[in-house]
């Protein structure tokens, strides 16, 4: 049942919606009634579905929405409107990711259009949210007031974002391909764990550019990315960006999606010779930008002070009757003493950071493992508006955050956070965990990560946690893929499930250790530990650090020094789960209400049977095809022609299959092709010689 929508008296502006985006939302919606109609398949249907932000949940018949957001950035303006949006076609929740977009669940596929339309019209957009693609660009959210920058990268990831979406470049990529930008050695945007990663860097000369990594990754299989450029000047970072893009696209591993990231790429090749590959697509795109063009940078409304500034205030000193506002180098949440503190103190000391700008703060506002509802969507786009410029930044840790808060407005602020349930404390702290959708919604998830999450909320009580877990992170994943990027935390856990005699359990793996924060780890594998038991497990922990720690040693630096092995004798008894006549609470995930299944979660990595590999590639070539004639009734004409190519590609390894051969480079293909299958007849003459009439297409 659709929620009714919430009355609000600020009326979202709107602009008209341009031609080419009106036209592409117009061919989704009437692609859409066929699939509903039963006039085209599910199979076919899905890729072109996904290029535009919508995914299929685990519940039939409903869709999650994915908005892009680039970097995090929304005015108050296309929160409202996204409020909206959820009142009226979703849940009246909202959920924001750890790559700072916002989805939407449980939407009817005949709502998508609509939506689309409502989202274009304040400047949003779904496409490329999924798929084979760019996904979204991500960037610090302290960008441009951190204290420790280098510079404010914020005009550079937008630009970057807006030049990659609907490029010809970026529609039919091996596997998704992502991109974060960093401004100071924290790191807090992650960049080694993405498939391209820039870090804000500065000659000795004054001149500004990027350190870039790429191959980085988690997932199944994580990776940490290797230094390709250890400075790129602006003038060449978009065309640096594009050649790694095209050489992924050239050698990335069509044919199995489990080894198709960039870092297989890499690692099959060798990082040198992925390099030379490099250079030779940069030179090669570099004869047809011989000038490498300044960028003409997209700025962004909150990259500047409110237009109309408070006169700022100096901050009291605590003997004056304030405590300072949260300082540092703008990365970190540094906790003070708690002693008897008032709720507002508690909240300042974890969810507020001083600016580099005096007299301003950042407010960052906590939200449970990223979501919202509509109502609170209102009242924080009011809040933005009442006590800053309009303008806030979803995090990489599931929060929103708005900037330029005049010190002295801190205590108004917390008061009206508090009537709509948003001030609680411990803002992107141990407390405050990440956890994604999991089986809540997720057809891939395993295990309820948001539940466990919930329970673990006794062992790291927000607000109160101590001085010594400052530095400690937890993230927990429904399942292998990393989403909520388990594999960077100091306690990491993802959802398996494990059979018990005649039943399956659920269990989470334990992996200990990961980081990003200037270095980069993964963290180790320690246990399987049944979930009902992961928060004793878990506390257990905590207690054998402050047994066993050195005097001002960390939890992170406790686990690099003790080592797996002990820490694992420690955990042993916690692995242990009785039988289901014992205690049938352990076959029953968290706040689950039925015994645990593990459903059909679709394909293995293998498909297993040259059949099934023929049908896999002929199916391609016609998702490939639909969506070429698409974007040519679209006059979209290069795309459609990279969609031809693609079509084309598949087609001949589907055949190449009979042949016992799966190539490797386009080229190979081709020559293949030519050689095995056309030259013999096998097909008609009009296929001859692939390589001339497409070889340059792709």
């Amino acid at each position: 049942m659709t929620p009714p929508r919430i009355a609000h008296p600020i009326e979202v502006e709107t602009s008209p919606i341009p031609s080419h985006i009106l036209e592409e939302i117009e061919v989704f919606e009437e692609e859409a009634r066929k699939m509903l109609a039963g006039d085209m398949s599910v199979d076919i249907f899905k890729p072109f579905r996904l290029q535009h932000g919508i995914y299929g949940q685990r519940q039939p018949g409903v869709n999650m929405v994915r908005i892009k957001i680039p970097f995090g950035g929304l005015t108050a303006n296309q929160l409202r409107r996204i409020a909206e949006i959820a009142d009226t076609h979703a849940t009246g929740v909202g959920h924001v990711t750890t790559r700072q977009d916002i989805q939407l669940h449980f939407v009817p596929l005949k709502d998508v259009g609509t939506i689309m339309r409502g989202l274009a019209e304040v400047d949003l957009t779904t496409r490329e949210a999924c798929a084979n693609t760019v996904r979204n660009v991500t960037a610090c959210h302290l960008a441009g007031i951190c204290q420790g920058e280098v510079f404010d990268v914020t005009p550079y990831a937008k630009t970057v974002a807006l030049h990659l979406l609907r490029n010809p470049l970026n529609q039919s990529l091996p596997r998704k391909f992502k991109i974060a930008f960093s401004g100071c050695r924290h790191d807090c945007a992650l960049t080694p764990i993405h498939d391209i990663g820039l870090l804000a860097a500065k000659r000795d000369d004054g001149t500004i550019g990027f350190r870039m990594v790429v191959g980085g990754g988690l997932g199944s299989a994580p990776r940490i990315a290797q230094v390709l450029r250890e400075f790129v000047p602006m003038n060449e970072l978009i065309p640096t960006i594009e050649a790694v893009i095209k050489v992924f696209d050239t050698l990335g591993n069509r044919k199995n999606r489990h080894k198709a990231r960039m870092k297989f790429v890499i690692e099959k090749l060798g990082f040198d010779e992925f390099k030379r590959r490099w250079n030779e697509a940069y030179v090669s795109l570099g004869h047809a930008r011989p000038d490498h063009a300044p960028i003409k940078l997209l700025t962004h409304q909150d990259d500047a002070a409110p237009l109309i500034m408070p006169a700022p205030l100096p901050t009291l000193s605590p003997s004056g009757g304030e405590d300072k506002v949260r300082g540092g180098n703008g990365s970190g949440n540094g906790q003070g003493s708690i002693g008897h503190e008032t709720p507002f103190q508690m909240w300042k000391r974890t969810n507020v950071i001083a600016q580099k700008q005096a007299g301003y703060a950042a407010v960052v506002i906590k939200l449970s493992m990223g979501d919202l509802t509509s109502q609170q969507m209102f009242a924080v786009a009011d809040l933005a508006e009442r006590y800053s410029n309009g303008n806030l930044r979803t995090t990489i840790n599931q929060n929103l955050i708005v900037r330029w808060v005049p010190d002295s407005k801190l205590a108004d602020f917390y008061d009206d956070l508090v009537p709509i349930a948003l001030a609680d404390p411990g803002a992107e702290l141990v407390e405050d965990i990440i956890a994604c959708p999991g089986t809540d919604t997720c057809g891939l998830g395993i295990t309820s990560s948001k539940g466990v999450a919930r329970a673990l909320a006794e062992v790291f009580p927000p607000g109160r946690v101590p001085e010594d877990l400052k530095d400690v992170s937890v993230k927990i994943s429904g399942c292998h893929n990393s989403c909520a990027q388990h594999h960077i935390a100091t306690i990491g856990l993802h959802g398996v499930g494990k059979r018990m005699g005649e039943r399956v359990a659920p269990y989470y793996e334990l992996h200990l250790g990961g980081r990003v924060n200037g270095t980069a780890k993964i963290g180790q594998m320690t246990v399987k530990l049944p979930a009902r038991r992961v928060p004793e497990a878990v506390s257990h922990l905590v207690s054998v650090y402050r047994r066993d720690r050195k005097t001002g040693e960390s939890l992170p630096a406790f686990i690099d020094r003790v080592g797996k092995a002990v820490l694992k004798e420690e955990l042993i008894p916690f692995t242990i789960a009785p039988t289901f006549e014992e205690d049938p609470t352990f076959y029953y995930d968290w706040e689950g209400d039925a015994p645990f299944i593990t459903e059909d979660l679709g394909p293995g990595e293998c498909a297993g049977g040259a059949l099934e590999m023929m049908g896999d590639r002929i199916l391609e070539a016609e998702q490939e095809l639909y969506q070429g004639k698409l974007l040519l009734d679209k006059h979209q004409y290069s795309v459609s022609v990279n969609k031809a190519y693609r079509a084309v590609l598949a087609a001949a390894k589907a055949l190449l299959v009979t042949e016992g051969l799966d190539p490797s480079t386009d080229a190979e293909t081709f020559g293949e092709f030519e050689q095995r299958i056309a030259s013999k007849g096998v097909v008609p003459a009009t296929y001859r010689d692939l390589t001339a009439q497409f070889g340059n297409l792709g």
